[in-house]
């Protein structure tokens, strides 16, 4: 009975051990990144520092941090990729004269070799350079285009592999405030910067900052289920909408005339491929905040606020055109 009672001590003072090749781990044992608990931290910090309410702080955050890290990549990158448009449209003119030199030569080619085989009396020649094919001129006059596009970018310090900056800070930090926030938002959240009222009271006789101090953050909106995904989707499906109708726009449609877009093209089907994509996931991410926590839509929601004001904001400043 002893030896018993001190192989079940043994046991439970050591949870990690190993019984009968399974590995035993305690009910409490998560694993978590240091990064989002760092985060989050932060945030609970910032809360009781400030007191203000989490509806306010969550925007007000994420409006700082758009502003100190991505708005001036942003603003950047739209002063690079119209720097880079204005001289593709330099580069793209020089295709044309290009076909027309290689169509030359090699017209000029064939007649010395028709002309050199009259005189030799049609005797073959391995010295005679083969003859362009029209395809091969094409090929050729893209090469060259492109070689003449990177060496432009370069001298004007324009280079695209510069446009992968913005996605590399921005994406990071979405995922870090939104982790940050979903591990705040584990257990039930109850805004403690706010009065709260009378748990004993009618919730229809509350008013409005009664019934906001109320409410559990860290669950969907049950009064207006539909309020938070209705708010992220339209935002982001007219960022979505607005960023295509700046990709699409060119020099001659802003000057009143109006061109037949051509629906063939590989340009327009891989741009109406990338614009459908991102709408189903707008519809997408419209379904995941219907389930998500009130306070992680609400980051979502200011986010996409902040990206349409500034998208705005940059078209204005700095127009984009085809």
């Amino acid at each position: 009975m002893y030896a018993l009672q001190a192989g079940s001590r043994c046991v439970s003072s050591r949870p990690h051990q190993r019984l009968r090749g399974a590995f035993v781990r305690p009910v409490n044992a998560v694993r978590t990144l240091s990064v989002f608990q760092e985060v989050t931290s932060s945030l609970v910090s910032l809360h009781e520092i400030s007191g203000l309410p989490w509806l306010a702080l969550v925007p007000l955050i994420t409006f700082g941090l758009r502003t100190a890290f991505t708005l001036p990549l942003s603003v950047w990158q739209r002063k690079r990729i119209v720097k880079q448009q204005e001289l593709r449209k330099v580069v793209q003119a020089t295709t044309p004269v290009v076909k027309l030199r290689l169509a030359a030569s090699t017209q000029a080619n064939s007649k010395s070799a028709k002309a050199f085989e009259e005189e030799e009396g049609n005797v073959a020649t391995t010295l005679q350079k083969p003859s362009l094919s029209p395809d091969q001129i094409t090929l050729l006059a893209l090469k060259e285009t492109r070689s003449r596009q990177k060496k432009m970018f370069g001298e004007s310090k324009v280079q695209l592999w510069k446009n992968a900056l913005l996605p590399l800070v921005q994406i990071p930090l979405w995922v870090s405030v939104s982790m940050g926030l979903r591990e705040l938002t584990k257990q039930r959240l109850v805004d403690s910067n706010l009065t709260h009222a009378n748990p004993l009271q009618n919730i229809d006789s509350l008013d409005y900052v009664s019934r906001i101090s109320s409410l559990d953050l860290s669950l969907p909106l049950d009064g207006l289920p539909i309020l938070a995904p209705l708010l992220l989707g339209t935002l982001a499906l007219l960022n979505v909408e607005h960023n295509g109708r700046v990709m699409t726009t060119t020099t001659s449609e802003t000057m009143g005339i109006k061109l037949a877009p051509n629906p063939s093209s590989k340009v327009s089907q891989s741009m109406q491929s990338i614009l459908n994509v991102s709408r189903l996931s707008c519809i997408f991410f419209m379904g995941v905040s219907s389930q998500a926590p009130l306070l992680l839509s609400a980051y979502w929601i200011s986010s996409q606020l902040y990206s349409l004001v500034q998208n705005l904001l940059l078209d204005w400043l700095w127009p984009y055109q085809r």
